[in-house]
């Protein structure tokens, strides 16, 4: 996923309310980049981990590791 399509995920994710997080699923073994923000662990599988982040965090990371253009 390149970071345009992250951000775009987040922003969509947070126009549908603040209980709504969004959903990412790490591929097993697969680590989060460094100062990526903590997210629920929502479930284990086989194939890997699914996380729950919250939108604004993980625009708020976007912005500070100049991903995106704003």
């Amino acid at each position: 996923m390149t970071p345009e399509q992250l951000y775009k995920d987040a922003l969509e994710a947070k126009e549908q309310g603040s209980h709504v997080g969004m959903s990412l699923v790490f591929a097993k073994g697969q680590k989060r980049p460094p100062g990526f923000p903590r997210g629920e662990l929502l479930c284990e599988t086989d194939r890997g981990h699914v996380y729950s982040f919250s939108p604004d965090k993980v625009i708020t990371w976007l912005k500070k590791h100049d991903l995106i253009a704003t």
